[in-house]
């Protein structure tokens, strides 16, 4: 049931008797990696039927991993004293305000709202985690000592995404953005194969023109019979194993990438495998009111916190918090034109 109310939601199937619209949804999904990788695998035999367990495996990933998430926190003006994870996040209750009410999901929330906003909104935070170790001064008993090894916590680039009216519609576009997020590996890995494909022909056409131009100069055709000297083929055997080593792996790779079919069953192992490629890994710091991380059995004060991260491939990480907010606390967009005139108005005067 999980997986159909997903299905329904982000691929909006149409509707029919039980049975029928769980096939449809699932076909939506399926038309929904092909377009987003390469639809010319629709001329493949059967592509439907291979793909279905493998989108079927990537979606469990996805709704497996978004339901792993906290309960969404509350990111109201009057909380973020209250909130260890939102000071950890943000300078001040203000810079957090302005983050909700500026993010263009917020500005495009409220074009599209054709009447008042809900009361409360729901949204999800993506923030960077930077630690950095810097020196500082800590206190041990009466003693000041300077210049300790300390690691600093701070997050960065912080926006905003998913705004709904509610934790549920958040989860489901958390969830189609995680799908989305495979069907881009899927899509980065067929490209990183035509790319090494490129550069081995290209590589290939090079060694050739360079071939040419050695026998040219080692005058190997019939003028080379009124040279008194020999032609040195130095230079051309060199050439001739290079072609030889540089063919034997372009049609390893032609062999493996030549087909849709290669490509169909390229994309399958890239969804048959999620966890590969996208996972949550809980963070647990214990921070102090600088952000500077207090060790274990230290004296220092402070707080526990727990953070949920996206692995998005090998190195890219990003901090997912869910939060709701009333809508009546979100910043009215500023006027340029009257910020502008503000500005203008004391040197129009002098």
């Amino acid at each position: 049931m999980v997986l159909r109310r997903f299905l329904q939601s982000i691929f909006s199937a149409a509707s029919g008797p039980s049975g029928k619209n769980d096939d449809a949804t699932i076909r939506a999904a399926i038309e929904r990696v092909v377009d987003g990788t390469d639809p010319r695998l629709r001329a493949v035999r059967r592509y439907q039927h291979k793909l279905r367990g493998a989108v079927e495996c990537a979606i469990d990933h996805a709704v497996t991993l978004i339901d792993q998430l906290p309960p969404a926190i509350d990111a109201s003006h009057r909380s973020f004293v209250a909130s260890p994870q939102l000071r950890a996040a943000f300078a001040s209750p203000d810079r957090l305000r302005e983050t909700l009410s500026f993010s263009k999901h917020t500005r495009n929330y409220q074009q599209q709202s054709a009447g008042p906003l809900p009361a409360e909104l729901y949204a999800v935070l993506g923030m960077e985690r930077v630690e950095k170790t810097v020196l500082g001064v800590e206190l041990h008993g009466d003693l000041v000592r300077r210049d300790v090894p300390q690691t600093t916590v701070s997050f960065c680039n912080q926006r905003l995404a998913c705004l709904t009216d509610s934790e549920q519609a958040t989860r489901r576009e958390l969830i189609q953005r995680a799908f989305d997020s495979l069907i881009e590996v899927a899509l980065d890995n067929l490209t990183t194969i035509r790319a090494h494909r490129r550069q081995l022909e290209q590589r290939h056409r090079e060694l050739l023109q360079q071939k040419a131009s050695a026998l040219r100069s080692a005058r190997l055709g019939l003028d080379s019979l009124l040279e008194s000297t020999g032609p040195n083929l130095a230079d051309a055997g060199n050439l001739e194993r290079q072609l030889w080593d540089l063919e034997a792996e372009l049609g390893k790779v032609r062999a493996g990438s030549a087909t849709l079919d290669h490509l169909l069953a390229r994309i399958i192992v890239t969804l048959s495998k999620p966890d590969k490629h996208l996972r949550l890994e809980p963070v647990a710091l214990t921070l102090d009111h600088m952000n500077i991380k207090v060790s274990p059995g230290s004296s220092r004060p402070g707080n526990a916190l727990s953070f949920n991260e996206a692995l998005l491939g090998k190195d890219r990480r990003l901090t997912v918090l869910l939060v709701r907010f009333p809508s009546s606390e979100l910043l009215a967009p500023p006027d340029f034109f009257q910020e502008a005139q503000r500005l203008l108005t004391p040197r129009l005067l002098t």
